[in-house]
């Protein structure tokens, strides 16, 4: 099986599914079954679409016509790589929907399951389509009117009404932004590929270069999430959707922003020759991922709705992946090889991203299928009761964390230590690289309280009058297999970087080709593994993991050799007998000097309204509006 007709059969998949969803009406229970069965199996075509493309070395051309219309298609290295990041994203999200769904209304249901199969389409269209007219405009408007949908049909239609129409107005601002943009380009016809755009943009002027490039930026930076745009929709649509929806939101649609963004200031600008000034514009997106990632982070920090935490921490690790691709522009221009280096970073950091926050919105899928609330304040002691997703959480939020072996760990070390050593060059990227390491600590933060909150403390069950216990395996195996992913992302380095190497020595127009050592025409990044010195490193990751385990099984040995036994007792509750307001941890009471002192950076409205509570005007005394 080629490729191509991988791409053919997964999108026959996708179809099958949304007609089997249209035909079955009211069996849920067939509708459920039969769409994770269609969907996984177009994500397996998918991944092993992207795995011929890698394996090959050789991009796939195509030229569609519908209704006269041409549209150039395009797969190679970097879609490949993107289309298995859609792939695994898309199966986990699809396995945890199938017993997430399953206490949801019918007409819900039926509805899910018809746009989901054409959300992930359009979402394989962008990854694909190689204009920015027709098939473009077809990709795009397949993603946007489907992902409304699974917006709006996240919550009823009180609380998800506006988020999903201001999500739905963005995105079109965002394609007219994009598609208009082209027309700056000398002689362009609507269709023409993104090749001939960058050729075409040679006789355009610095001016209108210059102005192409804005508008993509604005373009694809509000799918991306960069400040200040994110703000405007994605705290509402991610915390609106449901949670398997808001998984693929988070870990592969705002990475298609990625894409166009690499596609564009990575290939496309090369062709406009002089009229693009790569110093120019790695400053601007120097400067825009480091007030992304710093603000984004720090507005996190203020939320006490868990789903809202993670959308603005969403905005925060964009920020990280910008931030690497203008530092990465600024290293390239003054001659340096750390710019392939960086690059990677921020490659492999859209990869991480989309596993780890992924698995976390699945694991607040978990909260709020067992708990029924998405208020921290009023969760707690739930790794007593929910074992397995108390680890796996404990796994992402250590991931996103970046803490030492952890797969955020590889991908911000490259990015910030990058930066540094690349920082005698440019006063910038040293100044940028200090705000990145600074905002990794409040990320940390961030996920202490996130973890802490909701399953170390205490009173979940007391809080919410109601048995708690740990949610089915339907909903455990998509978090496991995301979580093995996660694992291998953080302990095999080597594999994903070289990974990523492969995908850019198989995909044509590569700027950064040409810098550096002379292996780098095949191994564009410039990064040589498992050959030399570098063999060390490549299993240095594998070494610690042998040596934790040994670690962890000498610790057993001795506890156990004491044998001493062990006694279960209730928490102590600060001297108090039974638990009340007074001695249960509450939000407000977390990093509250920090709070205040970043007051200025907004997102400081902090009410949190359940499902069941839409009769109430307002929330809880507690939640309140930080002072």
């Amino acid at each position: 099986m080629t490729g191509t007709e991988a791409l053919w059969l997964s999108l026959a998949s996708l179809l099958l599914s949304f007609l089997a969803a249209f035909l079955l009406g009211k069996k849920v229970r067939l509708v459920r079954l039969t769409g994770t069965i269609l969907i996984s199996l177009a994500c397996f075509f998918l991944a092993w679409q992207g795995v011929m493309i890698l394996g090959a070395g050789q991009p796939v051309e195509l030229e569609l016509k519908l209704a006269g219309i041409h549209i150039p298609v395009l797969i190679d290295g970097l879609s490949a790589l993107f289309l298995l990041l859609l792939s695994v994203l898309a199966l986990g999200s699809t396995l945890f929907a199938y017993g997430y769904y399953e206490t949801t209304e019918t007409k819900i249901v039926q509805k899910v399951y018809l746009a989901l199969p054409v959300f992930i389409a359009g979402l394989v269209g962008l990854l694909t389509v190689d204009d920015l007219g027709p098939g473009f405009t077809l990709a795009w408007q397949l993603m946007a009117i489907s992902s409304y949908l699974l917006i709006r049909w996240g919550r009823p239609l009180k609380l998800s009404g506006r988020p999903a129409l201001v999500y739905l107005v963005f995105m079109e601002m965002a394609w007219v932004l994009i598609t208009g943009s082209a027309f700056l380009a000398k002689g362009y016809h609507f269709g023409d590929s993104l090749a001939a755009v960058g050729q075409k943009l040679s006789g355009s002027g610095p001016v209108a270069t210059a102005i192409f490039l804005v508008m993509l930026l604005l373009g694809f930076g509000l799918k991306t999430g960069i400040f200040p745009l994110g703000q405007l929709w994605i705290p509402g649509a991610y915390s609106t959707a449901s949670p398997p929806v808001s998984a693929l939101l988070a870990g592969i649609l705002e990475k298609t922003g990625v894409f166009g963004l690499i596609r564009i200031f990575f290939f496309v600008a090369r062709g406009a020759g002089a009229g693009f000034n790569p110093d120019l514009w790695g400053q601007v997106l120097v400067v825009v991922g480091t007030l992304t990632l710093f603000v984004g982070t720090v507005q996190a920090i203020k939320q006490s709705d868990y789903l809202r935490l993670l959308a603005y921490s969403s905005i925060g690790q964009v920020g990280y992946i910008v931030l690497a691709l203008g530092s990465s522009l600024l290293a390239w221009h003054s001659g340096s090889p750390l710019a392939g280096i960086i690059f990677a970073g921020a490659v492999y950091h859209s990869l991480n991203h989309g596993i780890f926050k992924s698995l976390l919105f699945l694991t607040g899928g978990s909260l709020l299928y067992a708990t029924g609330t998405r208020d921290l304040n009023r969760l707690g002691g739930l790794l007593a009761v929910m074992p397995v997703t108390g680890l796996l959480a404990a796994l992402a939020s250590y991931s996103i964390s970046g803490m030492p072996a952890s797969s955020g760990f590889v991908s911000k070390w490259l990015m910030i230590a990058g930066n540094f050593l690349a920082g005698k060059d440019s006063l910038l990227l040293t100044m940028a690289g200090i705000v990145a390491l600074f905002t990794a600590a409040f990320t940390l933060a961030c996920y202490v309280k996130f973890f802490g909150l909701a399953f170390t403390s205490a009173g979940a069950g007391w809080k919410l009058k109601r048995e708690i216990r740990e949610v089915p395996g339907s909903l455990l195996v998509p978090k496991i297999f995301l979580a093995a992913i996660c694992l291998s992302q953080a302990f095999l380095p080597a594999v994903y970087v070289r990974l990523i190497g492969r995908s850019l020595a198989t995909t044509e127009g590569f700027l950064l080709t040409g810098v550096g050592a002379e292996g780098l025409k095949t191994n564009p990044i410039g990064l040589q593994i498992f050959e030399g010195p570098a063999l060390l490193a490549a299993v240095a990751p594998l070494a610690m993991l042998a040596l934790l385990l040994v670690l962890a099984f000498l610790a057993r040995w001795l506890r156990q050799s004491a044998g001493a036994q062990e006694a279960r007792v209730p928490a102590w509750l600060c001297g108090y007998q039974d638990l009340n307001k007074n001695n249960v941890y509450a939000d407000r009471n977390m990093f509250s000097d920090l709070k205040k002192f970043f007051r200025w950076t907004g997102a400081n409205k902090n009410v949190v309204i359940d499902d069941d509570e839409l009769s109430e005007s307002v929330g809880r005394e507690e939640k309140g509006v930080i002072s």
